[in-house]
């Protein structure tokens, strides 16, 4: 990562920032793996803010302290999964993703959670097989707890294919 970028919690004023860097990294994706009329959709303000508020939402903040990604994750019973992760296009490939998701892993380590987890897409470089390489592992589906299944076929529902569950050991 370049040293002048930087991770921290979120603060208020970073919120309103936040779906404009999702928009921009989802327009990287096809049509066929997402399609348009999902393409504009975006985690709630609300949500961030319960985010922010329970200290589980971090920016990646450019050297002019823009927040420029992010990553939201949500506590579970032995696994946290990973809500969203987002770098916007114009900063991605400076290892922001991979600090922001070691922020994640810490988080969850701290918190006393056995398994980080998360879905994504299967077939994109930039997805499964990043995650691979940090670590992940594709899960089956007699693997899926109820909340990984539950995500699973609400994104399927949504018309997102090629979705895959996966899971950190902590």
């Amino acid at each position: 990562m370049t040293p002048s970028y930087r991770i921290e919690l979120a603060q208020p004023a970073h919120l309103p920032l936040l779906p404009d860097i999702e928009r921009a990294a989802a327009a990287l994706f096809p049509d066929s793996v997402i399609p348009p009329a999902l393409r504009s959709g975006v985690v709630s303000q609300h949500r961030l803010e319960q985010a922010r508020a329970g200290r589980r939402l971090w920016v990646a903040l450019s050297p002019r302290g823009v927040p420029v990604g992010f990553i939201l994750a949500e506590p579970g019973t032995e696994a946290a999964f990973l809500v969203e992760l987002d770098v916007h296009p114009e900063h991605q490939r400076r290892g922001l993703g991979r600090r922001l998701i070691e922020v994640a892993i810490d988080w969850a380590r701290a918190g006393g959670h056995r398994r980080l987890t998360l879905t994504t897409f299967g077939s994109l470089p930039w997805n499964a097989p990043f995650y691979a390489r940090l670590g992940f592992r594709l899960l089956d589906d007699t693997e899926l707890d109820e909340r990984l299944a539950g995500q699973l076929a609400g994104e399927r529902r949504l018309g997102l294919e090629d979705r895959v569950a996966m899971a950190l050991v902590l």
